[in-house]
């Protein structure tokens, strides 16, 4: 939940029935956002698409590709010029294999022409604003309208009915592993998890999870009755290993999970704990790309109807089936910001072959870059990498960032500061990174102009230097 301070100490201090009455005023406001407009249509839209042809939708995609390019064309000063100077028309993009006519949008270019990326379509004031994750280290800021909130909504709807169940907004009890801040810090003692009433639908908190708070977590759940757990996987496994642990189950409908790498041990666990099945989803903060696991699990089925994805090399060309590189994506419902060959942080590949399932979907392979560790801290908890992406989701004046935990009570933050860094934005990141990991945590900032990778080259966002002492 995004309020500011004055209402978050205003929440942290009234009594725990009123912050569930809180939220889920909170939770009715979003409503109007997510489930409203265009979602009913979309719905419809992914339920045809899952019995139509790969022509059909193959078809379908190259449609919503002309639509988007030539909007872009006509109303993002940014795109009206990329195509001008290679002299390119918008029906010269005309479906997926058209689009390496294109250059890439970086990051870095996302950034620098901000400004110039959003529809002239749209009156700025009307489209929402949101950040990326930063578990690469580089928070980005991405504008999208409501038409693209009701789509991305929609997916995550198809991904559990997949996994044979219902969002609590559509009736099942819902358990939520994941980083909004819904109890205080401060908060010893249970219950550290709060209740949405509209949608009963129980909030567990992140911060508080240590062997020894975990007990009334399990209780609580036991009292509550969920059908379903959703959260992050390394949330959602400390809470699993525990339970295995003191040798419980608590059994489920089904286990959701997304945000990070779901690895094959963590399932094991999971799905032991549980007595059910895990079901792992990807979306892009973006909006250009939404991949889920249907009952077969035998990859993350794209949603083409969300966006369409390349396999490319470091240079921006397109890779065959089957070899791993870097995910691309295009925006084919985001008009507010319509994106056009993103490049995303992750690595995959696509399988170039239809699952057992028989829906004509295509298949990816499991994204490999948002490995990280879990922190420990003194009292024992342990804290998912993922909740601590919210201090930067914000920091648009670095161009990188990695934590390192050498220490129980010690915390180093490497940042490649930006021209316009300034004092009080290092002030705002200690102050909300021990918001979530107490105010005993010490925080150090390092500014450094490189990151260090690890020997393979790859670039690790949070390394735990002490282990988790399960």
């Amino acid at each position: 939940m995004a309020i500011n301070a004055g209402l978050k100490n205003f929440y942290d201090r009234t009594p725990v029935a009123f912050q569930n009455l809180l939220l889920t005023a909170y939770s009715l406001k979003l409503d109007r956002q997510r489930y409203s407009g265009r979602f009913a249509e979309f719905q419809d839209l992914m339920r045809r698409m899952e019995t139509a042809t790969p022509d059909a939708v193959r078809a379908y995609q190259e449609t919503a590709l002309q639509r988007v390019v030539d909007h872009a064309y006509r109303t993002v000063p940014y795109y009206t010029r990329v195509f001008d100077e290679r002299r390119l028309k918008p029906a010269d993009i005309r479906t997926a294999a058209d689009l390496p006519k294109l250059p890439v949008l970086t990051k870095a270019l996302l950034k620098t022409h901000f400004d110039e990326l959003w529809s002239r379509a749209f009156d700025r004031r009307h489209l929402m604003d949101g950040h990326t994750s930063g578990t690469t280290g580089t928070p980005m800021e991405v504008l999208y309208d409501a038409g693209m909130m009701a789509m991305t909504y929609a997916a995550l709807d198809r991904q559990y009915r997949w996994a044979g169940c219902r969002m609590a907004k559509f009736g099942d009890r819902v358990a939520v592993l994941r980083g909004n801040i819904i109890v205080p810090l401060t908060q010893s003692r249970p219950p550290f998890w709060r209740v949405n009433w509209l949608h009963n639908q129980l909030l567990l908190s992140n911060f508080h999870m240590s062997p020894e708070n975990l007990p009334a977590y399990f209780e609580q759940m036991r009292r509550f009755k969920p059908t379903v757990l959703d959260g992050y996987p390394s949330s959602v496994y400390v809470f699993a290993k525990v339970l295995l642990n003191r040798g419980e189950r608590l059994p489920l409908n089904a286990v959701l999970t997304s945000s990070e790498t779901l690895f094959d041990f963590q399932r094991e666990a999971m799905e032991e704990a549980f007595q059910c099945k895990v079901y792992d989803y990807y979306g892009a903060a973006e909006r250009v790309v939404f991949a889920a696991e249907c009952g077969r699990r035998e990859g993350h089925h794209l949603f083409p109807e969300y966006g369409i994805t390349e396999i490319t090399d470091e240079a921006g060309q397109p890779l065959a089936d089957g070899s791993e590189g870097i995910m691309v994506g295009t925006s084919l419902q985001n008009y507010g910001m319509p994106l056009l060959r993103y490049v995303t942080s992750d690595r995959t590949a696509l399988t170039g072959r239809p699952c057992s399932c028989g829906l004509p979907l295509p298949l990816m392979r499991e994204v490999t870059t948002k490995a990280e560790d879990v922190l420990r801290l003194k009292d024992g908890r342990l804290i998912s990498p993922s909740v601590l992406t919210h201090p930067f989701k914000p920091l648009n004046e670095i161009d990188g960032s990695q934590l390192v935990q050498t220490a129980l009570d010690r915390l180093l933050v490497r940042l490649v500061p930006r021209h316009d860094f300034t004092p009080a934005l290092g002030e705002r990141l200690v102050r909300d990174l021990k918001a979530r990991l107490g105010e005993d945590m010490q925080v150090e900032l390092e500014f450094v102009t490189e990151l260090p990778r690890t020997k393979a080259g790859k670039f690790k966002w949070v390394i735990n230097e002490i282990g988790l002492g399960l």
